[in-house]
C-alpha cells in the first residue's frame, strides 16, 4: 500500500452487491414512472399509481435523481474500499433505517385498511419503494456495524 492511499479493511463486496440490487430496483421504479409519464404502456401500472402526489412530479424526479447519485457514490466508495466502517455511524443508520422501515410499514397498513381513499396512505407502490430505500439504509448500517471491528490497525492508532 502506498502512503496516503486507501486503508484496507473488511470486505464490503457482499454489501455492495446487495446495495446495487436495491439501487437497481429503485432505478427501475424511476424509469417505469418516467415511461408512464411520457410514453405510457399497458403492461406497467398507470402513472398515477407510481406517486402519492405529495410532491409535484418534476420535484420528485429531482429528488429521485439525487437519491440515485448519493446511493451510487456510497456503493462506489464501499466497493473501492474507501469507506471506513464506524460503529457509531452503523448504529445511527440502523436506527434511522429501522424507523423509516417501520413508518412505511405503518403507512402501508393504514393505507390498506382505514385510509384506502387517502392520497398518501393508499399509495402502495411508492410505499413499496420506500421499503427499498429503507433497506439500503439498513444494509449500510449493517456494513458499518459489522465491519467496524475489523478495521485495519492503523485506523485505530496503531502501526501495522
Amino acid at each position: 500500500m502506498t502512503r496516503g492511499g486507501p486503508i484496507p479493511h473488511a470486505s464490503g463486496r457482499p454489501y455492495t452487491i446487495l446495495l446495487t440490487v436495491l439501487l437497481a430496483l429503485f432505478c427501475i421504479r424511476v424509469l417505469a414512472q418516467l415511461i408512464q409519464a411520457w410514453y405510457p404502456v399497458t403492461f406497467l401500472p398507470p402513472f398515477e399509481v407510481w406517486a402519492s402526489g405529495a410532491l409535484p412530479y418534476w420535484l420528485l424526479v429531482v429528488f429521485q435523481t439525487l437519491i440515485i447519485v448519493v446511493c451510487s457514490r456510497v456503493i462506489w466508495r464501499m466497493h473501492q474500499g474507501l469507506t471506513i466502517p464506524s460503529s457509531t455511524r452503523g448504529m445511527v443508520l440502523l436506527i434511522l433505517g429501522s424507523l423509516y422501515f417501520g413508518l412505511m410499514g405503518v403507512r402501508l397498513i393504514i393505507g390498506l385498511t382505514v385510509a384506502t381513499d387517502h392520497f398518501w396512505f393508499s399509495a402502495w407502490l411508492p410505499t413499496a419503494f420506500h421499503f427499498v430505500l429503507a433497506g439500503f439504509v439498513l444494509v449500510c448500517g449493517w456494513f458499518h456495524h459489522r465491519a467496524s471491528g475489523a478495521v485495519h490497525p492503523r485506523v485505530q492508532g496503531k502501526t501495522a
